[in-house]
């Protein structure tokens, strides 16, 4: 039984409010000669108005701390982005994704002593590479390479390895599919 009474008690304690200015609403409305039905109304209105104004916390909401997402090269999300990235307009590569593919050109091919973006080891790092995958990874105007030619170059880096001693990638995209296991 003390549960009810603990329950009707707190119900007491959130209407009693509103309930007495409701009454005070009635009674100065039938006081001024108003109909019972409409005192009853406008009571009704103020006994509603009065609970939700009581209900209301005038306090503003903090803010959620904004939560920030760190990426970590490699991950899913990494890769998704990439995805995402590859085809542009016209089944063209996306430039985001060969300026991601440049930088990791870059780095491999960096392993193996060589400057991508050095002019002088040009011819180097075409050797190194192919002419198909170097015309990709230096082309720095429009048209944009194709998604063919983005996974070509890929290939071909992902063949050359992280060191030295794998230094003959077949550049024949060809032998792209034959090569993976």
């Amino acid at each position: 039984m003390s549960g009810v009474r603990e329950a009707l008690a707190r119900g007491w304690d959130l209407m009693w409010r509103p309930l007495a200015a409701g009454g005070l609403v009635a009674g100065v409305t039938l006081a001024l000669g108003m109909t019972v039905a409409s005192a009853v109304v406008l009571a009704l209105a103020v006994v509603t108005l009065a609970a939700v104004v009581l209900r209301v916390d005038g306090r503003a909401e903090p803010r959620p701390a904004r939560a920030v997402a760190t990426r970590h090269e490699g991950a899913r999300g990494d890769v998704h982005d990439l995805a995402w990235t590859m085809v542009g307009r016209d089944g063209r590569a996306g430039e985001r994704a060969l300026r991601r593919l440049r930088d990791a050109a870059a780095r491999r091919i960096a392993r193996h002593g060589l400057d991508l973006g050095d002019p002088d080891q040009a011819d180097a790092v075409a050797r190194l590479v192919g002419a198909r995958a170097y015309g990709t990874l230096t082309r720095r105007g429009h048209p944009l390479p194709t998604v063919g030619d983005l996974s070509h170059a890929l290939g071909v880096l992902e063949r050359l390895g992280a060191t030295r001693d794998r230094t003959d990638p077949d550049p024949d995209p060809a032998n792209l599919r034959t090569n993976q296991r």
